[in-house]
Order: structure tokens, then C-alpha cells, then sequence
């Protein structure tokens, strides 16, 4: 692919992944029962977990850590039948899309509004106890423990022929904060979970470059897929050469079964890993993963573009802002969830793959 015709791409991908963001499904939130007591605050705590002292010192040194069998048993049958039901029920307009612009077979986000398996594994499970204590929010800071909070989910359906994303990190889009704490374990943890098989050998899953979080030629590559905004985040590999062989020799691939777990960095650099042999993978069913995305409540709101527009809305977010403001909008997960978040109504939005809209951002694309 050209570089031409490979930006061209990228850019299309952003416009149609910014609509995804502002009018996924249930994105709407309506609080109730808003005014809660002290002691009915509390909702429900998520599963606990004994980290040992050389998965936080892998962490630390990688940026990512492994962590096998997180989700089992009926949780996971669910999430697997959850992330298949969205991809079923595919609009018109987004095969379309898809057949136009093969990003992710399997495209959603803020899923946990609207369904229930997966709300459960974001707020339930584990994930929220080993990113708390991975980040260092167990410790308590002038006697006080931090809260964790839920930015953003994702389902992620990737199939041979897929173009993905290559190396970046999330960009405002995805991760609406303020950029600080570089290379510090509280930055920010990115829970990407696999519902299928994976195989380093045959690829479909996650590249991880490890250790990338730290190193010195981070920074550039950071300022290169951000100098034109979402438009450059899948594109180091066509903007900066060297740089992007800089990661390719720190990636590391790994075998994964349903329900595993990769813990990484906010600021470590990843990408999806096409098949090693895409002609024999077409037959091979989709590869589903989730991602979440946890922040301290402490961290702060970044405004892009107003692409966040409800909660903006809602609860008077401007850029600066202690992420907790947002509320039920970026909800508490650790170490308890709040009754006064988990008690909303949920508001169903526009097909953001309507027919028209996917025929009308092609049209005014060309």
C-alpha cells in the first residue's frame, strides 16, 4: 500500500471511529437517585487478587504484565456470546463500512452500558483489583487510598485481511486525560482481555513493545502520530521508519487462551499483529478481545473537541478536571463501585453506522 492510499485510509478510519466514539449505543447517561448517603454509597467490590512482588516489578520494567485465566467458567461464556451478539447485530451501514474499510470485524464501544456480562467483567472481576494495585493505588497517599475509575471499553473483533491499528498509544479519543506521568506505573492501565485462542506462531493478537513506556525514543514517536490529531495514531509505520523499526525490535508476541489477560501501560506502545499467513486465517473465525481502560480518579479531564459532549454537558467537564467529576460517566470500579453511578438510566443513541451517515462521510470523504 502506497503511502498515499495508506493515509487516505487512516483518515477515513478516524472519521468513522470518531462517530463510533460519539454515538456508540447507550452512550447517553441519565443519573438517578443522585443524592446517596454516605453509607449507601457503596455498591459491590470487585474480585479480589494477590499480586506478587515480581509481577509489580515486571510491570514496572516491561510495562505490561500477563495474567492467565482471568475470566472463566460462565463469565467468559457470556462475554464470548455478549461480543458475538454485538457483531450479529451489525447495522447495514457499518458492513458497509466494513466492506469499504476493513478496520475491526468487530467494532463497539462502551459496551458495559448495555451489557450485562461485560458490565460485569469491567466492574466484577479482577481487572479492576490488579490495575488499582499495579498502579500503586493501594498505597495509601497522606492516609488516604486512591480510587480507580473506568475511562472507556471496547469490544475488538480482528479477522484476517483486518488492517487494525499499528505501533501508537491511545490517543485523546480513546484516552480523554491529560498526558503526565510517563513511564510511571500510574499512569494508567489498558486491560486488554482475549475471548479466543491466540497464537504467536499464527498471529491475530496484540504486539506489545516492551519496555517502550521508558525509552528514550518514545517521546519522538509519541509527537509524530500526534501531530495531526486521531488522523496519525495507526500511522508511525509510514511517518517515521526508523521509529517504527525501533519497536518492531522491542515486540514481543505471546500464546493466549480465552479469557487471558495482557496489563500494559498506559504509554506503552502496541499493535494489533496481522496473520502471518492471511490467505489460509480467512477461513478461521474472529479473533474477539475487550479492552479497558482504567485511570486514578485523580487524573485529569483532556477536551477533544468536545468529542466527549454529554458528560461535558452533564457534569460541566472542562480540561483540567479530576477525571471523579465526571461521575457516572467515568464510574468508580476500585475498590468498591458507587450506588450513586451504578443507579443510572440508560439512553439509547443514533446508529452512528445509519445507512445515510456512512453513505454521506464517504460522499464528503471523496
Amino acid at each position: 500500500m502506497g503511502n498515499r492510499t495508506e493515509s487516505s485510509f487512516f483518515v477515513l478510519l478516524s472519521l468513522a471511529l470518531s462517530l463510533v466514539v460519539l454515538y456508540s449505543p447507550n452512550a447517553f447517561l441519565v443519573a438517578a437517585n443522585s443524592e446517596q448517603t454516605c453509607s449507601s454509597d457503596y455498591s459491590s467490590a470487585p474480585a479480589e487478587f494477590n499480586l506478587t512482588a515480581s509481577q509489580i516489578e515486571e510491570y514496572e520494567r516491561d510495562g505490561f504484565i500477563i495474567v492467565k485465566g482471568l475470566i472463566q467458567g460462565e463469565d467468559l461464556t457470556k462475554a464470548i456470546q455478549a461480543v458475538n451478539k454485538i457483531q450479529k447485530r451489525q447495522s447495514i451501514g457499518q458492513r458497509i463500512f466494513y466492506k469499504l474499510m476493513p478496520t475491526y470485524k468487530n467494532l463497539s464501544f462502551q459496551t458495559w452500558r448495555s451489557h450485562k456480562a461485560l458490565e460485569h467483567i469491567a466492574f466484577d472481576s479482577a481487572a479492576p483489583t490488579i490495575s488499582a494495585k499495579l498502579m500503586g493505588l493501594d498505597s495509601s497517599v497522606d492516609g488516604e487510598t486512591r480510587s480507580l475509575r473506568l475511562l472507556k471499553d471496547a469490544v475488538l473483533g480482528y479477522t484476517a485481511g483486518d488492517k487494525g491499528c499499528g505501533w501508537h498509544v491511545d490517543d485523546k479519543m480513546f484516552w480523554p486525560c491529560e498526558d503526565r506521568k510517563f513511564g510511571d506505573r500510574d499512569a494508567g492501565i489498558n486491560v486488554w482481555i482475549t475471548l479466543s485462542p491466540i497464537s504467536a506462531k499464527e498471529g491475530g493478537g496484540l504486539a506489545v513493545a516492551k519496555g517502550s513506556h521508558k525509552v528514550s525514543f518514545a517521546e519522538k514517536a509519541r509527537e509524530v502520530i500526534a501531530e495531526k490529531g486521531g488522523l496519525t495514531t495507526c500511522h508511525l509505520k509510514s511517518l517515521d521508519p526508523q521509529l517504527n523499526a525501533n519497536m518492531e525490535e522491542l515486540k514481543e508476541l505471546h500464546d493466549l487462551e480465552a479469557g487471558d489477560a495482557i496489563f500494559h501501560n498506559r504509554y506503552l506502545f502496541h499493535r494489533v499483529q496481522s496473520f502471518f499467513d492471511e490467505e489460509n486465517s480467512r477461513n478461521k473465525k474472529t479473533k474477539q478481545r475487550i479492552s479497558l481502560r482504567y485511570v486514578s480518579a485523580g487524573d485529569t479531564f483532556y477536551d477533544d473537541m468536545g468529542r466527549e459532549g454529554k458528560a461535558i454537558e452533564a457534569r460541566g467537564l472542562k480540561t483540567g478536571d479530576v477525571i471523579s467529576k465526571g461521575e457516572a460517566w467515568f464510574p468508580q470500579t476500585w475498590p468498591y463501585r458507587l450506588t450513586a453511578e451504578k443507579n443510572v438510566r440508560v439512553k439509547a443513541e443514533k446508529n452512528p453506522f445509519d445507512l445515510l451517515k456512512v453513505l454521506k462521510l464517504i460522499k464528503n470523504f471523496k
